[in-house]
């Protein structure tokens, strides 16, 4: 069953990766930085040396079942959004970012999943929109094969 929620934003941040900063780090520090517990991520685009995301390079034989692989690409461009979130019991966030890049020397051909990591190469821009309420967090979904999935409220 589907989840929605009204959600009541907040300040708007831009963020600015320069070359050799690590995205999915970068980001939770601005997080940091402007006191920001919960986000969307409407725009992330960039250049990368390298993109290691939730993929596969080769035929799946379960279509149904969740990756397990990882691929690397590297010198790629692309753009993607996301959702950052507030883990309380690690006093950590959570950033879950999904790409689209294509390679630069192989004609841009494309790949796309799950980001784990990423190093910016030239430049990466990302706006962050800070979400006041509801409380976002993410809990495993027996029905999405114990994925964690986003849910509103406490």
């Amino acid at each position: 069953m589907a989840h929605s929620a009204e959600l009541t934003t907040g300040r708007r941040i831009g963020l600015v990766l320069n070359a050799g900063d690590d995205v999915l780090s970068s980001i939770a520090d601005a997080c940091v930085e402007h006191d920001i517990y919960q986000a969307v991520i409407p725009l992330f685009l960039g250049a990368f040396r390298s993109v290691r995301f939730i993929a596969s390079d080769s035929p799946i034989l379960d279509q149904e079942a969740p990756l397990k692989d990882a691929t690397e690409v590297a010198y790629v461009e692309g753009l993607g959004s996301g959702t950052i979130t507030w883990n309380p019991t690690t006093s950590t966030h959570q950033v879950h970012v999904h790409v689209a890049v294509g390679v630069k020397d192989s004609a841009a051909a494309a790949f796309a999943g799950h980001l784990l990591a990423a190093e910016t190469h030239y430049v990466a821009e990302i706006v962050i929109d800070e979400i006041l309420s509801p409380v976002m967090r993410r809990v495993s979904d027996p029905s999405a094969y114990g994925l964690e999935n986003l849910r509103f409220g406490d």
